[in-house]
């Protein structure tokens, strides 16, 4: 009985050096891994960029949420560069830029395809060619197409 008693009082050493040990390991991996005074500041200049493109222009593009990718994908490209960013060209926004309901029409086309493969058998049978036909089909739809896919209310 004091043999395993003492083994495990000995487990429980080594298991608190094993933390103080991972704890020290953890504090000398932040110290060396920190940055210089020329890359904090460089950091600094950065998010100092960053923080005032987003300022200046999130208050004229924020009416949806491609507008705020679109001033984040500028603002960010500033901030990396420096050089300054033309925000009257607006091309890539037209692409990042979703109809309303994309997400919306989405789902209700992949669930009710769902229910009908699972209905069938495809979903059980060859699962993945049951999804790589709803995601094509149903991305097509979100996009405005009027089809009559499979399942359809």
């Amino acid at each position: 009985m004091r043999k395993i008693l003492k083994f495990f009082l000995y487990l429980i050493i080594a298991f608190v050096c094993l933390v103080i040990f991972l704890s020290a390991y953890s504090k000398y991996e932040d110290f060396k891994n920190r940055p210089t005074p020329e890359e904090r500041i460089k950091i600094e200049e950065r998010n100092e960029r960053l923080n005032s493109c987003l300022d200046d222009n999130i208050k004229y593009y924020s009416s949806s949420l491609s507008h705020l990718r679109w001033i984040n994908e500028k603002c960010e490209a500033y901030a990396k560069t420096g050089v300054e960013i033309d925000f009257s060209d607006n091309s890539r926004l037209k692409e990042m830029i979703k109809p309303i309901d994309y997400d919306q029409r989405y789902n209700k086309c992949y669930g009710e395809m769902t229910n009908s493969h699972k209905a069938r058998g495809l979903h059980q049978s060859n699962r993945e060619l049951s999804i790589r036909i709803k995601e094509g089909i149903c991305e097509a739809y979100a996009k405005g197409e009027e089809l009559n896919y499979e399942g359809k209310r």
